[in-house]
């Protein structure tokens, strides 16, 4: 199992876009064998700042993930929607090392 947390930090007066191309990107990716849990949370205290929580049944999952049509058309868009670089941090569960 890989957990993903992918940080965002949108431009505010491109917020509304940016939710709008997540929409196409979460239900593709949800759709992707391997695929566990796919949900954009946004931040309790910035509007602007969401965290896209990805989990995955394996590496195999998500490198197929990382070269599909719809996230890499995401990866594309997104440098116009964003304030800052895409923040990515993988995990692995701990007790199974």
């Amino acid at each position: 199992m890989i957990i993903i947390h992918a940080d965002m930090k949108v431009l505010p007066e491109k917020r509304e876009t940016f939710l709008q191309q997540t929409q196409g990107l979460i239900s593709a990716s949800q759709a992707e064998e391997g695929n566990v849990r796919y949900t954009l949370m946004q931040d309790l205290n910035d509007p602007n700042a969401f965290t896209m929580v990805e989990e995955w049944k394996d590496a195999a999952a998500v490198d197929f993930h990382n070269n599909s049509a719809h996230f890499q058309a995401f990866v594309a868009a997104a440098k116009e929607l964003l304030a800052a670089p895409l923040q990515v941090n993988a995990f692995q569960d701990a007790t199974k090392l």
